[in-house]
């Protein structure tokens, strides 16, 4: 019993070392997971950092139809925004006491109250700008952006959703119907100010493969 507390050899039963001591081989065993998961990590790291897809032209032709959203999921998020802005509009009314509820005659849209149309063009304006979606492309998840895939500069937001939206309302709205029949998706606005409404899943994957082509050429 005296050999046995006499005995100055660390025990690796943590109940009887405050349970803070760990085998050696455990230890061994704990550094090679750390290793083998830092190195996991590094390879994921390292994976997301090179993806770059081998494309061609006629590669990207193929892939980039699925890449733009389509006419009626840009109508959908269009009734959305319209149904925010009017009641965005209203509840403007209703703080100025009626004072912005005034119709009044604008050029090209025509008879409206001075709520709605202030709300409109600041709305689509600071929503483009800020977050290169209103609330209902968010819902949607589209996105807008340059035909390069880059954020919308404050010009190209005045370009598309001030001359391109009056231009598309002064020609009965036709030049949405556009949307349904060009190769991206791109309405008259969309020309105007050369941007793309884009799937928010493909908008990473495009970039690359323009960055991809841009460097081939």
């Amino acid at each position: 019993m005296n050999n046995d507390l006499n005995n100055n050899t660390p025990s690796y039963d943590p109940l009887l070392n405050g349970g803070t001591t760990v085998a050696p081989d455990e230890l061994a065993r704990n550094k090679e997971n750390v290793e083998e998961y830092e190195d996991t990590k590094d390879a994921q790291e390292k994976l997301e950092k090179d993806l770059t897809l081998p494309t061609s032209i006629e590669d990207y032709m193929i892939l980039s139809k699925n890449f733009y959203a389509g006419f009626w999921t840009r109508f959908v998020a269009y009734l959305i925004d319209m149904i925010v802005i009017y009641a965005i509009s209203s509840l403007l009314n209703t703080i100025s006491f009626g004072l912005l509820n005034k119709v009044l005659d604008f050029p090209i849209l025509g008879e409206e109250s001075l709520s709605y149309v202030i709300v409109m063009f600041t709305y689509f304006i600071s929503m483009t700008y800020f977050f290169s979606q209103t609330l209902g492309k968010m819902i949607m998840k589209v996105k807008i952006e340059t035909n390069r895939g880059d954020k919308l500069s404050f010009a190209d937001v005045v370009y598309r959703e001030l001359v391109g939206r009056l231009l598309t309302i002064f020609l009965a709205y036709l030049p949405y119907l556009a949307v349904a029949f060009t190769n991206k998706k791109k309405g008259l606005h969309d020309f105007i100010a050369d941007t793309v409404v884009v799937k928010e899943d493909f908008s990473k994957l495009r970039r690359q493969m323009n960055e991809k082509l841009e460097n081939i050429n």
